[in-house]
């Protein structure tokens, strides 16, 4: 969750459009451990605001900023929509290495590969990641140069 907004409890919240449906009014949810009852879910101007039962004024949210929501059902995923969790392990192709983690990002999230001694991120468009087989166990990653810095092992 983002920063507080206003007085009243209220804090920013980073969330996909369809992952927003887990999250209607009175909706039990997790923050951290803890759980949390939805208040309230706005539109602000840079995005959706939560509000809890729990936390009614500016200081409460303070103290639970930054922290992850949590709700106990998933959201079906489109053909090429992926959960994180599924993508880490899977084996690169060409050039060999691993997923070791996902870095969330704005414009785009990025795959972090290890590749023996070296860890670098990828993109993960289409462009530069047009295969993602999960039942096969791996991923692959268009090679450019300087995206590793280890030389292409082919």
């Amino acid at each position: 969750m983002g920063r507080p907004s206003g007085l009243e409890g209220f804090l920013g919240l980073y969330a996909e459009e369809p992952d927003l449906s887990h999250l209607s009014e009175s909706a039990l949810v997790f923050v951290g451990d803890a759980p949390y009852t939805v208040r309230e879910i706005r539109r602000g101007k840079k995005g959706p605001q939560i509000a809890f039962v729990e936390v009614t004024d500016r200081p409460g949210a303070e103290e639970i900023r930054g922290r992850d929501v949590f709700v106990s059902a998933r959201r079906e995923l489109d053909d090429d929509e992926y959960w994180p969790e599924d993508l880490i392990g899977l084996d690169v192709r060409p050039g060999g290495g691993s997923v070791v983690a996902v870095e969330h990002g704005v414009g785009q999230d990025r795959l972090v590969i290890a590749r023996g001694d070296d860890v670098f991120e990828v993109p993960f468009v289409p462009a530069l990641v047009p295969v993602v087989d999960i039942g096969g166990g791996f991923v692959e990653v268009v090679e450019i140069e300087g995206l590793s810095s280890q030389p292409d092992p082919g």
